[in-house]
């Protein structure tokens, strides 16, 4: 069945291949004919508006928009002339920013990544707004989901068709938002359709997204409420009450236990934070951000006790180090669960004792050629047989003549032919014999050779070797990467305790209880009787369909349930993970013994097999050496017999 085909606006055709990623308002597939492209094709029919911001967007796109962004690049309609979706880049080796939040994420995702890559992101993510600007370009739905980053701190912009954009004097808006990262100013209107973004709030949603980088996921706007006033975040955002701030006497929020304080950034970041959240008119500009965040990373100095520890070199010692011993929160994992196994200290030392040696054997040639060998001379009993053969012809012919005229002796030259003619047969027979016997020690001799040169040039005994080094190899490949595997395995026993708490925590948030966009008491209760109680349940949708819960609806809860995972504070269980970690190392012990007498075994095999090859390669050189020459001897005696009896 041939692929889906859609048209470009100049015609040019995108065939539709896997789906790579499916969102409440589209799905995203690759293009067959260009693996650094992708579709996004929506679930819905485009409104005019909607067909004509694309238009424009594609025209209007450059490399430097498309270096931070996937950016339409063509529109793309489908058989009957429908508007149905956009061409964009493809972004390979990038996930969405919030994964920089959850040190579990950081971990896996970026192993070797500490505080600074954090702040060089930061300050990466200013720039790019600030290159979008450029373009009188306004982001508008700023979220931790539609801004990706890769391990080289790059920033690129998902969801680009939300874009606020202008066309001459007809703007074509931002109506989708959410509400941690939306103004104050745009937040109280209460709606986002037909609302005028600009720069400025733009400002603050990146002012959010840098705070989150900076204070490892907290959000500026949640805290401990000190007040018996109920203050969820969108009213903090809508009444300024920044929780950290240090300028606000009176304020109802202040910051969560156990986390980084604002004291600790330079003077200037301080002063950009209170200025993006506290006043609603010039807020800092992205360009501002960066230079700030870069002077910044001035006055970051490095832990003595692990490489992941950057700090602000004001502080009297490392907070990351500080929090671990005083509460038990790890911030930046490293490896200091990982138990180090002296059992695998050797690896390496015991597999350079096998050396497993690959056998070539140069072919030999299935001909034979020596220019010193001629033909042996004809013997003499069929030299004389083959004259008396010509004289017996001779005197037939001559009596046949002579048959011819004298009639009388018709009946005596009669016995006298057939004697003669007898006489012949039996010497043709002779010499026939001769040459047959040639054909056949010629022919066995030939047959012969051919066995030896196939046997020796493709022998069962090399292939047999071949498979058994090829599978010691891949023996001695998993014996050493025993000690990857043992880390590996680590890395996940502590995810799995990791996402054990994460999960427990998620479990205490009743959908029922909690403000959820586009969700009413009548959709909660249909998904509390699917058995979706909690904000741990979410997860569950992407293989339970629900009638009712849609695409769309699936997409809003899990953002809700991401936001809500980026107040967890992980305190690790040590002595826990340290034991499963310690069943583990016996694992890999009992494994590496185990193949070590395996090897042992299999390496002792291979050289008796590789004694083996060699000897039957040996004797078969022999044996070639030896019927060459009988062979070309027994083919030139036969040709040369051949050529005799002609």
């Amino acid at each position: 069945m041939g692929s889906q085909v859609f048209n470009g606006l100049q015609g040019k055709k995108y065939s539709l291949g896997n789906e790579i990623g499916s969102g409440g308002e589209g799905i995203v597939s690759e293009i067959l004919e260009d693996a650094t492209l992708v579709i996004k094709l929506y679930r819905d029919d485009l409104e005019q508006n909607k067909v004509d911001k694309l238009i424009y967007m594609s025209s209007i796109g450059n490399s430097e928009l498309q270096k931070f962004a996937a950016w339409p690049i063509d529109i793309v309609k489908d058989n009957s002339s429908k508007t149905c979706g956009f061409v964009m880049r493809k972004l390979e080796g990038y996930v969405p920013i919030h994964k920089l939040f959850s040190p579990m994420d950081r971990k896996m995702l970026f192993p070797d990544k500490g505080y600074n890559f954090l702040i060089h992101v930061a300050r990466n993510l200013a720039i790019a707004f600030h290159k979008i600007h450029q373009f009188d370009v306004v982001v508008g739905d700023v979220n931790e989901v539609n801004i990706l980053v890769n391990k080289e701190a790059m920033i690129a912009f998902l969801d680009c068709d939300s874009f606020q954009v202008k066309n001459r004097n007809i703007y074509h808006f931002c109506e989708v938002g959410v509400p941690r990262y939306t103004p104050p100013e745009i937040l109280v209107k209460n709606s986002f359709e037909n609302v005028l973004r600009s720069i400025n709030t733009d400002s603050f949603s990146l002012a959010t997204l840098i705070f989150q980088l900076l204070f490892l996921g907290r959000a500026p706007f949640t805290g401990i409420n000190s007040t018996t006033e109920e203050i969820e975040e969108e009213k903090a955002i809508i009444t300024n009450e920044f929780a950290y701030s240090i300028k606000n006497k009176h304020k109802k929020l202040i910051p969560a236990k156990y986390g980084f304080a604002i004291e600790n950034l330079t003077t200037e970041l301080i002063e950009l934070f209170h200025n993006a959240f506290e006043k609603n008119l010039d807020r800092p500009l992205p360009i501002h951000w960066a230079q700030g965040i870069a002077n910044f990373n001035k006055e970051v100095i490095m832990c003595v006790h692990s490489e992941l520890h950057i700090y602000p070199k004001k502080m009297p010692s490392c907070p990351w180090c500080d929090f671990k011993k005083k509460v038990g929160i790890t911030y930046f994992f490293d490896d200091a669960n990982l138990k180090e196994l002296s059992e695998l200290n050797d690896i390496d030392q015991f597999v350079n004792g096998f050396k497993i040696e690959k056998i070539e054997i140069q072919p030999i040639p299935n001909s034979y050629t020596n220019k010193d060998l001629r033909a042996s001379p004809i013997p003499k009993k069929y030299v004389h047989l083959k004259h008396i053969h010509k004289g017996v012809i001779a005197a037939i012919i001559i009596t046949t003549i002579g048959l011819c005229f004298i009639s009388l002796a018709f009946f005596i030259g009669g016995g006298i032919i057939i004697a003669i003619f007898d006489s012949i047969l039996q010497m043709d027979s002779k010499l026939r014999k001769e040459l047959a016997n040639r054909k056949k020690t010629y022919d066995d001799l030939k047959f012969a050779f051919d066995n030896i040169t196939k046997h020796y040039n493709n022998p069962i005994i090399l292939q047999s070797y071949n498979q058994s080094a090829s599978k010691l190899n891949r023996q001695i490949s998993d014996f050493k990467n025993l000690p990857n595997e043992y880390t590996l395995k680590s890395k996940r026993i502590e995810q799995r305790h990791y996402e054990v708490k994460y999960h427990a925590f998620l479990q205490r948030f009743d959908i029922l209880y909690y403000t959820i966009p586009t969700f009413g008491p009548a959709k909660k209760l249909l998904l509390q009787k699917n058995g979706i109680r909690t904000a741990a349940d979410i997860s569950r949708l992407s293989s339970t369909r629900i009638a009712g819960i849609g695409p769309a609806n699936i997409h809003v809860l899990e953002r809700w349930q991401q936001r809500i995972g980026l107040n967890f504070t992980y305190i690790p269980d040590d002595i826990a993970i340290k034991k499963d970690i310690g069943i583990l190392a016996v694992e890999i012990g009992r494994t590496k013994k185990k193949l070590e007498g395996e090897l042992k075994v299999q390496y002792l095999n291979l050289q008796k097999m590789k004694s083996d090859v060699l000897t039957s390669a040996a004797m078969a050189e022999k044996q070639y050496l030896d019927i060459n020459p009988k062979l070309q001897q027994a083919e030139l005696d036969y040709k040369a017999f051949q050529a005799f009896i002609k």
